[in-house]
């Protein structure tokens, strides 16, 4: 039954799943690693569970519960292994451009039904990348808000921190991205130097798909995508494209 422990633990496991693995992905960018440290916070709940080491008594805490984990070991992880660069998705782009077998795999996608949202798609990718130039915890604090549905005082538990570190984190995170696309976004500013968003949509389907049309194109329309695509994994081109960031990362 689903009231008994182990039933419950699973049923909080399969509600939170696809959330915490779009959650750590947007944390650490690549789903292979992100699929791993959520398999890692299931067996800490199992044993937590099982040992009677703080598991919560429902599934809305397990739900809470599972994010801390996994954002403390995404933290771990990102300490650990971390090579990230402000500017690596234009460095990675020019490498894309003149790698004639990245060019081929892409072109093989053209036209297919899991490219028909590419726009919307890249937004949110952006949107993650462009956070991971801040640190952890405020890219963190505000996934969890605004995305996610965590209240403040939720988020703080989540980071062992205090409401209002939390909420400073949120607004200082919020406050980065409305400095940072207001200068490089085309959507935004005609000085801006990145459209790749409406750029992909042209060579995928041969439409300029603009994903902010008819909103205000700020941070709030940014984080509404973000959050209709909460359980969303990275389709098969972002894939290719984050392989391809991992190479240049790597030198």
């Amino acid at each position: 039954m689903p009231n008994e422990p182990q039933g419950l633990v699973a049923q909080a496991y399969q509600q939170s799943r696809r959330e915490l693995r779009s959650y750590l992905t947007r944390i650490v960018l690549r789903p292979d690693v992100a699929e791993e440290l959520v398999q890692q916070a299931a067996v800490k709940l199992i044993e937590a569970q099982q040992d009677d080491k703080g598991a919560p008594p429902d599934a809305e805490g397990m739900r809470a519960w599972l994010f801390r984990v996994g954002t403390n070991l995404a933290i771990d992880h990102l300490r650990r292994h971390s090579t990230w660069r402000e500017n690596i998705m234009l460095e990675a782009r020019e490498v894309a451009e003149r790698t004639d077998a990245f060019l081929a795999e892409s072109s093989l996608l053209r036209g297919s039904a899991e490219m028909s949202a590419i726009a919307r798609e890249h937004l949110a990718v952006c949107f993650a990348c462009t956070l991971r130039n801040l640190p952890t915890q405020q890219a963190a604090a505000l996934l969890l808000v605004e995305v996610y549905g965590f209240t403040v005082d939720e988020a703080a538990g989540i980071l062992d921190a205090s409401f209002g570190q939390a909420k400073n984190w949120i607004q200082s995170a919020r406050g980065y991205l409305n400095d940072k696309y207001g200068t490089t976004c085309a959507l935004i500013t005609k000085q801006g130097v990145c459209h790749q968003c409406v750029e992909l949509s042209e060579f995928f389907h041969g439409r300029q798909d603009d994903p902010l049309e008819g909103t205000a194109r700020d941070v709030d329309a940014r984080i509404a995508i973000l959050r209709e695509r909460r359980e969303a994994t990275l389709g098969p081109w972002h894939k290719l494209m984050m392989r391809l960031v991992d190479d240049v990362l790597k030198g």
